[in-house]
């Protein structure tokens, strides 16, 4: 009986042993990374003030950026800023060269598809700009004209199906578009309202003006799609933070506006 008794056991044993070791090892997550290295990395634009800019130290800065100092300040870990594009903001996500990216990234089902988005932190319209001679005021009036857009980003996409006829030309980043319409090369281009208004006070000689609104969009914090804890961690910060206040007084303080409804 002692015997059989033993056998059992070692059958079981055995058997453990190679269910165990079939499954694999459970593979850290992202926020557990995140904490036990002691960093995070975002990625993070520097050409679309007020969100994200040059100062004059020369330093990037924006609400942007004072956004991902905040989130690493309540992580508690060091922050390493990784400049990036409009165009490389979700490359940059999948091919692991940050942690998060916050650069204005507009709520699509295209990007939800790629990466993981977050609950909105802002909001705003997009809006075409261009030289007060420049006679535009509805996507009707955009045939034949040339608007330049930042390859990949949401404008791209949507003012490019939304204007069939107009001289679409595509330029790697914003700070490349925003040189094409200070030297005439462009008739137009679309920023958001607050990024349009610090335009319009860099380049009075061009007599900037706002043709026509193209869209509202909500912007999101995206991550990894297989980084869901990280993800819960960055909407909890968010609602935290839209709640207390913080949120809405990077608004007045970057963008000079109430935090608009994000609901």
């Amino acid at each position: 009986m002692n015997y059989l008794k033993n056998l059992g056991c070692a059958l079981a044993v055995a058997v453990v042993s190679v269910v165990t070791g079939a499954l694999p090892a459970s593979a850290q997550s992202a926020l557990d990374r995140i904490l036990s290295a002691g960093k995070i990395v975002i990625g993070v634009q520097n050409d679309v003030p007020p969100y994200s800019q040059i100062g004059a130290d020369n330093e990037v800065e924006g609400m942007d950026i004072e956004i991902a100092r905040a989130i690493a300040r309540d992580l508690e870990v060091d922050l390493e800023l990784v400049i990036i594009t409009g165009a490389n903001r979700i490359p940059t996500l999948v091919s692991n060269m940050a942690d998060m990216v916050i650069a204005t990234v507009g709520i699509t089902p295209q990007r939800a598809s790629a990466v993981a988005l977050s609950d909105p932190y802002t909001a705003f319209s997009m809006v075409l700009v261009g030289p007060s001679d420049v006679e535009m005021s509805s996507y009707d009036d955009t045939a034949g004209k040339v608007i330049g857009l930042t390859r990949g980003t949401m404008q791209d996409d949507i003012v490019s199906r939304n204007a069939p006829d107009a001289d679409i030309r595509r330029y790697d980043d914003d700070a490349t578009v925003v040189q094409a319409l200070a030297t005439r090369q462009i008739d137009a281009t679309a920023f958001g309202n607050t990024v349009v208004a610090s335009l319009m006070q860099k380049f009075p000689n061009l007599e900037l003006e706002r043709k026509f609104d193209a869209y509202s969009t909500f912007a999101a914090i995206a991550v990894r799609q297989s980084d869901a804890d990280l993800l819960q961690w960055v909407n909890t910060w968010i609602f935290f933070n839209r709640h207390n206040g913080y949120l809405a007084s990077l608004h007045k303080k970057w963008l000079g506006i109430d935090l608009p409804p994000l609901d």
